[in-house]
């Protein structure tokens, strides 16, 4: 189903169950696939200095499941440097942990302050470098393109993309991160280009 605009999503919304399970139940919901082996499992990565999202899809021919999620958070008070450390720590941790086989981060970002953007810029580079290190093929998408494939339009706001995320993946989403849900998005959506438009959409590895 395509949603087309803002009313038809809310009509939407509306109208679905939401799922039951919450707290350390919220991914034990996901169907199973008889531990099948998954086709890929995408790990979708949304990138900031202090509280930074991160999400894996196993992808199953037509079928998408979600493995886990969470953030890595770094405190207000730490320096940039500390923060780059954790960083690119916590995103080595989940490769070895998890071992997916391709990752997906937010790219086109646009930022009217230019520390901000550095600090932006910096992050990315140290998620990235992490991935290189580990030979991960990387794809970026846009926020806008990441919407219109979770949602159907691309001015969605983080509380939509959530509930729509909880849909697509059959999970509750009520005690997750914005950021983290963010992150399965990206996931999401570089999954539906690998299965519903089997990959002929998918933007070059950066």
């Amino acid at each position: 189903m395509r949603i087309r605009n803002q009313a038809q999503l809310e009509k939407w919304l509306a109208m679905a169950k939401s799922p039951t399970a919450t707290g350390a139940e919220k991914l034990a919901a996901r169907p199973t696939l008889a531990n099948a082996a998954p086709q890929q499992r995408v790990l979708g990565v949304d990138t900031a200095l202090r509280c930074t999202g991160w999400g894996l899809v196993d992808v199953h021919g037509n079928k998408l499941s979600a493995v886990d999620c969470g953030v890595i958070r770094n405190q207000a008070k730490d320096p940039v440097s500390q923060c780059l450390r954790r960083l690119a720590g916590g995103i080595r941790e989940l490769v070895a942990l998890y071992h997916p086989q391709v990752a997906v981060i937010e790219g086109a970002f646009y930022c009217k302050n230019v520390r901000t953007a550095m600090v932006l810029g910096s992050a990315r580079g140290a998620v990235i470098a992490v991935l290189a290190e580990h030979e991960l093929p990387i794809f970026e998408y846009a926020p806008r393109r990441v919407k219109q494939s979770i949602c159907g339009f691309g001015n969605a706001s983080k509380q939509q993309v959530a509930l729509l995320v909880a849909q697509f993946l059959s999970i509750s989403t009520e005690q997750i991160a914005l950021d983290s849900t963010d992150a399965l998005a990206l996931a999401l959506c570089h999954a539906q280009d690998l299965t519903v438009a089997q990959g002929l959409s998918m933007p070059n590895t950066i």
